[in-house]
């Protein structure tokens, strides 16, 4: 009887040992896919995204009125090198269209793979063929505003491949570059949407935000209350300037966010 009991007491211990080793293999299976999340966002969408910031800085160098000299002599010599600058631009500009067309080429079965929704594939797109049809009509601020519609969308396609925080600042990127724009042909009321996601998507980046963000966060805030104000007021000056603040305050939060080499 004792030997069957120690015989049936060895092999509880063995059972249990085979029990925890397959916890532990079972443990490693389950952490695998966390590791996995992390998907690389494709080359193509980094690249366009590079590209609509490119257009965007070379749309802004663009100088649509001459400038006023004391001189004849000196306003053709000035008039002439701003014509040569505004070509460059434009070529430039034109150029970066036709990468954005070949990078969203490759993406987009790419995206279509990874889930995105048609009406996302769509309206990408959409805002593409739109931007080449004003960079065709050479108008600065109508390329500014359509390029910034094509980075609307960046953030939402990078998430298909990604959770992190940076997207909510691309998306407060977006609409503080988009009341910049807009302020200019004094589109208030798409400028008054835009500071209720802004209002919106900040709640949740909050949330996100390392205790050592503090300080931009609360300088950040600030800036958000300052541009509520100019907006109320309608005057397209005061509500230039106080996004560019918006901006400029939001790239000092993103760096704090960035990893630490």
């Amino acid at each position: 009887m004792r030997k069957f009991i120690k015989l049936l007491s060895a092999l509880l211990i063995i059972a249990l040992i085979f029990n925890m080793t397959g916890c532990k293999k079972q443990d490693k299976a389950q952490k695998k896919p966390q590791t996995s999340q992390k998907t690389e966002i494709p080359k193509e969408l980094t690249k366009i995204e590079k590209d609509i910031e490119k257009i965007i800085s070379e749309a802004k160098k663009i100088k649509e009125k001459p400038s006023s000299t004391s001189s004849k002599k000196d306003s053709d010599k000035d008039k002439k090198k701003e014509t040569s600058t505004n070509e460059k631009s434009w070529k430039e500009i034109e150029k970066t269209v036709k990468d954005v067309h070949s990078n969203w080429n490759s993406l987009n079965p790419i995206v279509t793979k990874k889930g995105a929704k048609l009406n996302l594939i769509n309206s990408m797109s959409a805002a593409i063929n739109d931007l080449t049809l004003v960079a065709n009509k050479k108008s600065k601020i109508d390329v500014l505003i359509y390029a910034n519609g094509i980075y609307k969308y960046i953030p939402e396609l990078e998430g298909l491949f990604s959770t992190d925080p940076s997207l909510d600042i691309k998306k407060l990127k977006f609409y503080g570059q988009d009341i910049d724009f807009k302020s200019e042909i004094q589109k208030w009321d798409e400028i008054s949407k835009d500071l209720i996601d802004i209002s919106s998507t900040w709640q949740t980046l909050k949330t996100k935000l390392p205790k050592e963000a503090k300080t931009s966060a609360d300088k950040f805030n600030a800036s958000i209350s300052e541009l509520q104000k100019a907006v109320k007021s309608q005057n397209k000056v005061l509500t230039k300037v106080k996004a560019e603040v918006f901006l400029k305050n939001l790239k000092s939060l993103e760096k704090v966010l960035e990893p630490k080499k």
